[in-house]
């Protein structure tokens, strides 16, 4: 007797027992999802001469990779994926087609179809997964929805590159990947394709437009409607002329699987690793938000307190984070791992989905040959498998690696002895030093330093000290809040923190009583901050996001102290509800590569201090 379950309109899943399933078709492996790691997975299959069926839901394979960003930003070298890269330049040479940036999304649809002529692999276009069969642990079938109607098949093994891990949702096994505070993503970005008139090739552009619940069709259609009307795209580019929009939209997250081990933040920057990588993903922690005093504190710590938001960082990926614990015969690829929110926004990368795809496709073969759960697959012969390939290569885990601004030179090691580090605090680009100053917990050398006369070092400090949850620079950082220092640290090539904000940041971490009338006088300010001198960047490329920075951070550190200190509770919240809910308070910002265009923040500001103000009355 087999479980019958899909997913309904309303996000719930229904269950019903079934008994004498007849499936017409069986796999060896059933890939859900064509796209950027499907693609790849059912290639390396299908070239072992195994029986796989791809349910893709456009009509094309490749995904995002096809459809909308055929460049390459970050993500680690090496894989099976580098060949058919090769071909498609090849294959743009011989035809006389327009030049692209990056690579031709044509060729590469053509390229992925013809390497699966003559192997045993279906592809089903246009196609929809409506439902599974579960047994257990083990999903014995599928029902999707195709052209020629509805089908079942049954298959050994299973891979979820849906990119919202639709498969593993509808067997239970997977959940939304969202900040705690709002249930909220990264933000999403629409793609416009268009001409250059100039250089005779096609180019692309993305701005980003919103935050999505892409599991509910209305708001994801209304979503596209609004961010096709987005000024920056309805207004005439002078030299381009418009091809059209990308059939995908930019989702960065959504659903992640409920992993056998989930990969959180705190583990990578603490190098808690695993001793069995399949491949190493390589990026910046690249989260897009704006509204940064919304997120965890460890990524507050990384990108407010440290500056180090563009830095590079390899992370070893497992298969502990690609199964889901609750499934023997399913492991997932793409960006549906099993990830914090925080770490979503790193293992996303193009070139990093597509070796997702060849590991997991690894993992099943070997499964295939073996007969084994996914689990139990033997991690030598994976190494070995994969290092044959290059998807595994030492040479690709880094751990942490410059991404400084164009005018500064890369930094190419950091030498962490006390001397080095102090040299590193004295400078304009003090990351890598804080960072490890606070993984020593070298306090003693840091109070020594607040007293020396240079603001570089005694602010940076004072920083550190905070994050070690020292107080002993508790005046430098009220000073330096109160002046709202613009100066801009070097660390990285953007989204690096105004001083005065990673001040206002640091004294809410180390929530100390005495903070909360001067943090509470400068938010009573906060109409006189858009008189401030402050350079535009990416991060702040408006004076409305300079404002949003500091009354949000400065909510944050204040609400975090009333959580410390319940004497101040409720005079602290009285004093933010007489800013905050006043009929005339408003705050906006801009989204990243979008500075023209203000966003309302005054509803999720005040949600968020109602949220804050629920969660503290619980701890109380």
């Amino acid at each position: 007797m087999l479980m019958f379950q899909q997913i309904l309109e309303h996000g719930e899943i229904t269950k019903e027992q079934r008994d004498n399933v007849s499936f017409s078709n069986h796999y060896d492996a059933v890939i859900i999802g064509g796209g950027t790691a499907g693609s790849i997975a059912a290639i390396y299959l299908a070239k072992k001469g195994r029986h796989v069926l791809i349910v893709e839901k456009q009509n094309f394979l490749g995904g995002i990779h096809s459809g909308a960003m055929f460049h390459y930003y970050q993500g680690s070298p090496g894989g099976i994926y580098e060949a058919y890269d090769a071909q498609i330049e090849q294959q743009k040479k011989q035809y006389r087609l327009p030049d692209v940036f990056g690579s031709h999304p044509l060729i590469r649809m053509c390229v992925y179809e013809q390497e699966l002529e003559d192997t045993n692999c279906q592809i089903s276009f246009d196609s929809a997964l409506t439902g599974v069969y579960t047994d257990g642990r083990t999903i014995a079938g599928i029902q999707y929805l195709s052209p020629s109607g509805l089908k079942e098949v049954s298959a050994d093994y299973f891979i979820d590159a849906s990119a919202e891990a639709v498969l593993c949702r509808m067997a239970g096994s997977a959940k939304k990947s969202s900040r705690e505070f709002d249930g909220l993503s990264q933000p999403f970005s629409n793609v416009r394709q268009f001409f250059e008139k100039d250089t005779c090739r096609i180019n692309f552009d993305n701005i980003d437009a919103g935050y999505v619940r892409q599991e509910l069709a209305e708001e994801y259609a209304s979503h596209i409607i609004a961010s096709l009307n987005n000024p920056v795209y309805s207004t005439c580019q002078k030299g381009q002329i418009t091809m059209g929009m990308s059939p995908l939209l930019g989702v960065r997250e959504g659903f992640a699987i409920d992993g056998i081990r989930q990969l959180r933040m705190d583990q990578v920057i603490q190098d808690q690793e695993t001793a069995e990588p399949l491949f190493f993903s390589s990026a910046n922690i690249d989260n897009h938000v704006k509204d940064m005093a919304f997120e965890s504190q460890t990524l507050c710590d990384w990108v407010v307190g440290l500056s180090m938001w563009s830095t590079l960082v390899s992370v070893p990926i497992d298969k502990e984070v690609m199964i889901p614990k609750a499934l023997d015969n399913v492991i997932a690829a793409g960006r549906i791992l099993s990830l914090d929110h925080d770490m979503a926004s790193h293992t996303r990368m193009m070139r990093d989905c597509q070796k997702s795809g060849e590991a997991a496709a690894a993992v099943v073969e070997e499964a295939l040959c073996l007969g084994l759960p996914l689990q139990e697959v033997p991690y030598q012969a994976l190494k070995e498998r994969l290092t044959r390939t290059g998807c595994l290569s030492l040479d690709n885990h880094y751990v942490l690696k410059d991404n400084p601004p164009p005018e500064r030179e890369r930094i190419a090691h950091f030498d962490s002895t006390k001397e080095q580090i102090r040299k590193g605090l004295l400078s304009d680009s003090p990351g890598f030093a804080m960072l490890a100053a606070w993984k020593q917990r070298i306090t003693d050398a840091l109070k020594s330093w607040l007293a020396e006369d240079n603001i570089n070092l005694q602010v940076n400090s004072a920083l550190v000290l905070a994050l070690c949850e020292d107080d002993s620079g508790f005046s430098v950082l009220i000073e330096t809040a109160q002046r709202r220092d613009c100066y801009l640290p070097q660390t990285s090539k953007s989204y690096n923190s105004l001083r005065g904000i990673s001040a206002v940041y640091a004294l809410g971490r180390l929530h100390i009583a005495k903070a909360s009338e001067p943090l509470l006088h400068m938010l009573q300010q906060n109409e006189t901050f858009i008189n401030d001198g402050v350079s535009f960047d990416k991060f702040i490329g408006h004076m409305q996001d300079y404002r949003f920075q500091y009354v949000s951070h400065l909510i944050r550190a204040l609400l975090t102290i009333a959580d410390y200190h319940p004497d101040l509770h409720q005079n602290i919240y009285q004093g933010i509800d007489e800013i905050v809910l006043a009929p005339q308070f408003t705050v906006s910002c801009t989204l990243k590569s979008n500075p023209d265009c203000l966003h309302d923040m005054t509803g999720s500001l005040r949600n968020y201090i109602q949220w804050r103000k629920n969660k503290g009355e619980k701890k109380l």
